[in-house]
């Protein structure tokens, strides 16, 4: 018993002393990592960039491509389209992704429509980025009568 008393008790102002400046270089040094970490993130928290080189995140808006025209009467209301998610999150090289703004589905033809279209929707694939794991987005484009909102 002596001798674990001894052990523990001895010099203990040199044990606490060295504690002490163990905790504080630990956390220096934990301080400089965190300050000198590659990643970025901008202030709307829509992108992540893991280095100037490397891979960036981005959350982008996704757009609908439509071709083709509706039935002489009828007009795409555009201002209503909607499309579920609304945005897609993107990973890839800086390169590639950095000067993107918006992702575009695959063509939907609303060629000779009278009635608004829903169907599913692919994202176009962008050369050395990945996607959502589920790159299906439900897709309503409004054809409605020319003349009316």
């Amino acid at each position: 018993m002596r001798v674990v008393y001894s052990a523990i008790f001895h010099n203990l102002l040199i044990k606490i002393a060295a504690l002490i400046l163990a905790v504080l270089v630990w956390a220096y040094i934990a301080g400089q990592i965190y300050m000198q970490s590659p990643i970025k993130e901008d202030a709307s928290s829509t992108t992540v960039a893991l280095s100037d080189e490397g891979i960036i995140v981005k959350k982008l808006p996704v757009h609908v491509n439509i071709i083709g025209t509706p039935e002489d009467k009828y007009r795409v209301a555009i201002e209503r389209i909607k499309v579920q998610p609304a945005e897609c999150v993107v990973t890839g090289p800086f390169k590639d992704v950095e000067n993107l703004s918006s992702v575009t589905t695959e063509p939907i033809s609303v060629q000779g429509a009278a009635r608004s279209i829903r169907q599913k929707a692919s994202i176009k694939e962008i050369a050395g980025c990945k996607m959502n794991k589920d790159r299906n987005f439900y897709v309503i484009i409004p054809i409605v009568k020319k003349g009316l909102k």
